[in-house]
């Protein structure tokens, strides 16, 4: 798994989160939880500890 930069019209605005092969729910979750940490570490953003990973965890269970 890799995190990169967006692209073209993009660029600065968000980041892309790649893999080659198999990716589950519980790679993704760690990868948010990482993106979530430096984006507080770096205050790119205000992101509440552990948001992004309840949400996902919210999606999973809603749509399997």
């Amino acid at each position: 798994m890799s995190l990169g930069a967006g692209l073209s019209v993009v660029a600065g605005k968000l980041f892309r989160i790649g893999h080659l092969g198999d990716l589950n729910e519980l790679m993704l979750m760690s990868a948010i939880s990482g993106a979530e940490m430096a984006m507080r570490d770096v205050g790119i953003m205000e992101v509440e500890a552990g948001s992004g990973v309840a949400a996902a965890q919210e999606y999973y269970r809603k749509n399997g």
